[in-house]
């Protein structure tokens, strides 16, 4: 994982005032049951988040620091490497029903499969 993702969520969490015990029991509300000690290692850069975890953190630090847009945060950070477009479709795909995400899960496996392929002729 970027360094820079690490430091971003790390940053965010400690501007809205939220301990990584909070945040993983916040998470709970999202139907994300992770320990404080994931949450850790996303900060760390030792893992990433998948994009439900990535745009629920993102809810939970910008709903307790209304002054600071996530999206600014993300499109103003030079180290941070999502366009609107792509912090768009996080949020497009946070809102498709468990059948919609998995088909777009599907897809992004097999095209990443198509991707590998093509590289390893």
């Amino acid at each position: 994982m970027s360094n820079n993702i690490a430091s971003m969520l790390k940053q965010l969490r400690y501007t809205s005032h939220v301990s990584v015990k909070q945040a993983a029991s916040r998470l709970k509300q999202y139907d994300i049951d992770i320990s404080p000690k994931t949450i850790y290692g996303y900060e760390s850069g030792l893992s990433m988040p998948n994009a439900d975890v990535f745009v629920a953190l993102c809810q939970i630090y910008h709903t307790d620091h209304p002054t600071a847009s996530i999206e600014n945060e993300c499109l103003h950070t030079k180290s941070m490497p999502f366009s609107q477009e792509e912090l768009s479709f996080l949020y497009d795909f946070k809102a498709l029903d468990s059948f919609g995400q998995d088909i777009v899960r599907q897809i992004l496996e097999h095209e990443k499969e198509r991707i590998r392929q093509q590289q390893s002729t």
